[in-house]
């Protein structure tokens, strides 16, 4: 099987990345407007300012929408179909694209709850974030 394609770790993302390591959904904290963010950025959407402080956040959330995808567009995912990418409306704000795991299709729906679970990647020093159903929450 092809390995994923994996990011390149920068001394700017590099808390998020490691944050999986121990457990922890982390997003950046604008230091003066309290703004939590994601994707990373240097500079705070909403006031500009460029100092922020990685916090680690609930790790949970709900599916705003997703889609099913019966053919792998990568040949990591041969063998893997079919597999669910969702918006995932974190319960912080920020938005997330995330693969659905340890599920199937048919128990995913709009608002599912969801909760964070990491990958870790092997001699990689960091975990892939991704998500999975709440507890009890199968839906179908």
């Amino acid at each position: 099987m092809t390995e994923p394609v994996l990011p390149t770790l920068t001394d700017l993302n590099r808390p998020f990345w490691e944050g999986g390591l121990a457990g922890e959904l982390r997003f950046q904290r604008c230091d003066a407007c309290g703004h939590l963010r994601y994707p990373i950025s240097t500079i705070c959407p909403r006031c500009l300012s460029g100092d922020a402080t990685w916090v680690p956040v609930s790790g949970r959330g709900r599916v705003l929408t997703y889609a099913v995808f019966d053919r792998a567009y990568h040949p990591s995912r041969e063998g893997r179909t079919p597999y669910v990418v969702a918006i995932v409306q974190t319960e912080e704000g920020p938005r997330m694209i995330s693969d659905l795991v340890e599920c199937t299709p048919g128990q995913v729906a709009v608002d599912t709850p969801l909760v964070a679970t990491f990958e870790p990647v092997a001699d990689g020093g960091f975990a892939i974030p991704r998500f999975r159903l709440a507890d009890g929450e199968a839906n179908r």
